[in-house]
């Protein structure tokens, strides 16, 4: 989207939604008690708004989930606690959710929204005008583009990388946090990722770093890993003292060796009591086609190209906040020269200008859409399936380690 009136895009639409919400006491109530609700609660926790669950199970009404309250439909209805009712079940569920609180008399949009829709399109706009409060989804800082792979059609372009490539400074990683983190005051995931991050020599800093100082303004912090290096002793310590998530990306179905290096990364997570997540077998990519699509549109059609795709995948570099990482790290790693100006520079902006902040984070800028964009599938990559983890050569320099 095209700026039109910067620093004021939301504010007719915040306006109704703010009013909306103080008529309603300024709560929300997550109607599912479950995995997905219990994703957003601590989301809602950073702003005062959470005042517990809905959910028809009777067992969970009586025990609660975790500290929370969980009432029934019926005693929300009777006055338990009038709020916005956010819709957090599984796609099969939310049909029947729906109908049971429209046959209730409550409204969509107006009474109770998706949590998708709420927690993409509204909240961040709620949390920046009832609040002051910045909120983003998901904001990134990649150590290095060096990595232990060497992915053909890599999202990150990294199989062009030279093992002997220099990777960010810790000054300069510690800046991108400082700068983020002075404008942003709740993130629901915040990623240190490469290329892979255990080949950076400072993880360990850096997370102390973020940990000591912006932890609470974090739900979850993260790392995403090939899972090809075993952390090492100290990094097994800071993990487990800052409450760090590993994301595991598993190729084994394509590199059939790391099945078993899996499992001992697995093995170390769990006697360290690191949480951690990992992929289904990665059988396909998506095919952005980088290096392939030349479109040469024009605004409007590359507006329409960017307005469809709306990644969540910020970065932040220095104080360079970009909105889409791969439209940066392609463009320097394939040295396609685009996007030289396709950021938004954190250290011009004032404490008046946290508005500017949201509506970039939401999809606005000078041109609309980023010169990257000209250059990649978007959103049609999901029509151009390929291989996962298809390797170009053989890595010999940087071989599966046992140890960081």
């Amino acid at each position: 989207m095209k700026w039109r009136n910067k620093g004021h895009e939301f504010d007719c639409f915040a306006k109704e939604i703010v009013q909306n919400f103080r008529a309603k006491g300024e709560k929300i109530y997550i109607f599912g008690a479950g995995l997905i609700g219990e994703e957003i609660r601590p989301i809602l926790e950073k702003t005062g708004y959470f005042c517990g669950f809905i959910d028809n199970d009777t067992k969970k009404q009586a025990a609660g989930v975790n500290g929370a309250k969980v009432i029934s439909l019926q005693d929300y209805l009777a006055g338990e606690g009038q709020g916005l009712v956010i819709i957090a079940a599984d796609t099969k569920n939310i049909p029947v959710i729906t109908k049971q609180l429209a046959d209730a008399g409550l409204r969509e949009v107006k009474d109770f929204y998706d949590r998708k829709d709420f927690m993409k399109n509204v909240f961040p706009v709620l949390t920046a005008y009832a609040n002051d409060q910045i909120y983003v989804e998901l904001a990134q800082i990649c150590l290095t583009e060096r990595c232990t792979l060497k992915c053909r059609n890599c999202a990150h372009g990294c199989y062009a990388v030279d093992s002997g490539s220099q990777d960010m400074s810790v000054e300069m990683a510690k800046e991108s946090a400082d700068s983020f983190f002075a404008h942003v005051d709740i993130v629901a995931e915040f990623v240190l990722i490469g290329g892979e991050p255990f080949l950076y020599r400072h993880l360990g800093e850096m997370i102390a770093y973020i940990g000591e100082r912006y932890r609470d303004k974090i739900v979850v912090f993260a790392i995403t890993t090939n899972g090809t290096i075993l952390p090492d002793r100290l990094l097994l310590d800071l993990c487990k003292k800052y409450d760090i998530t590993i994301r595991i990306s598993d190729y084994s179905a394509t590199i059939t060796r790391l099945e078993k290096q899996y499992e001992r990364l697995k093995e170390v997570l769990a006697q360290n009591q690191i949480s951690y997540s990992i992929s289904g077998k990665e059988t396909q990519w998506m095919d952005y086609g980088f290096e392939m699509v030349d479109r040469n549109w024009q605004e409007k059609e590359l507006i329409g190209v960017f307005d469809r795709c709306k990644t969540p995948c910020r970065e932040i570099r220095g104080s360079r906040y970009y909105y889409c990482v791969m439209a940066r790290s392609v463009s320097e790693n394939l040295s396609l020269g685009l996007g030289a100006e396709d950021y938004l520079d954190l250290k011009e902006l004032e404490t008046e200008d946290r508005k500017i902040l949201l509506e970039f984070q939401m999809g606005y800028s000078e041109k609309g859409y980023l010169d990257l964009c000209n250059h990649c599938n978007g959103a049609d990559a999901v029509n151009y399936p390929i291989p996962a983890a298809e390797q170009v050569k053989t890595n010999n320099r940087e071989k599966i380690c046992e140890e960081g």
